[in-house]
């Protein structure tokens, strides 16, 4: 996903060219997909799309770099290790869970590709968007080690992975999870996030006992 790509922009048909591709791309996968398909769901000539992307790939690629930007833009700054950092835990989880619902097309193309276990989808996500984002929350996390805002012994990269893949797991299978007596507090996404900030940053260890007062 290094090389140029045409200019995006915002005319109706583009977009509607891109909803119809979410939606194929996401049910069917990458290759599953052709060109012509998607402009009959789109309701707009085969030469029209060519006309907004130059090939399959780049419509593909085009609509997991909007993905990979929106996450950066909106959920970055949330994971801010200079504020308390139980609070902006809970508040990007939230904000991410909110993400993945809002955009479950989107959400669903990526985790298709993510599973599909290819040398090309390997190829796709290898210095993308996604990989830098990932980095970006990483790096945020190293900051707070360096400031004595999170612990120095943890492992930053786990520790942004448990936050992530607690979310998509979650989003992926939530009509289980929430039928579930034992995972209750996944039927509420804020008691979710709140619950799930709380062990990532307390850990299961029980609290220190106070030390006994010395005798008279």
């Amino acid at each position: 996903m290094n090389r140029p790509a045409r200019p995006r922009t915002s005319a109706p048909g583009a977009r509607r060219i891109e909803s119809a591709a979410r939606r194929l791309f996401a049910s069917r996968g990458y290759a599953g997909t052709s060109m012509a398909e998607i402009a009959a769901a789109a309701g707009v000539s085969k030469a029209t799309v060519f006309h907004h992307y130059r090939s399959k790939r780049e419509l593909y690629e085009a609509l997991l770099g909007d993905a990979f930007a929106g996450f950066r833009e909106q959920l970055i700054p949330l994971l801010d290790t200079e504020r308390d950092l139980q609070d902006s835990l809970r508040e990007f989880t939230a904000a991410h869970l909110d993400r993945l619902t809002r955009m479950q097309g989107t959400m669903r193309l990526i985790a298709r590709e993510m599973l599909s276990g290819t040398a090309a989808s390997s190829d796709l996500f290898a210095g993308s968007g996604m990989s830098h984002n990932f980095s970006l929350l990483v790096e945020e996390i190293r900051r707070g080690q360096e400031r004595g805002t999170v612990r120095a012994d943890v492992d930053p990269g786990l520790a942004v992975f448990l936050v992530l893949a607690a979310n998509w797991f979650l989003f992926q299978s939530s009509a289980l999870l929430r039928r579930n007596p034992d995972l209750s507090v996944a039927t509420s996404p804020t008691d979710y996030a709140t619950e799930l900030a709380h062990l990532l940053y307390f850990g299961l260890a029980p609290p220190a006992a106070p030390a006994a007062e010395d005798a008279p």
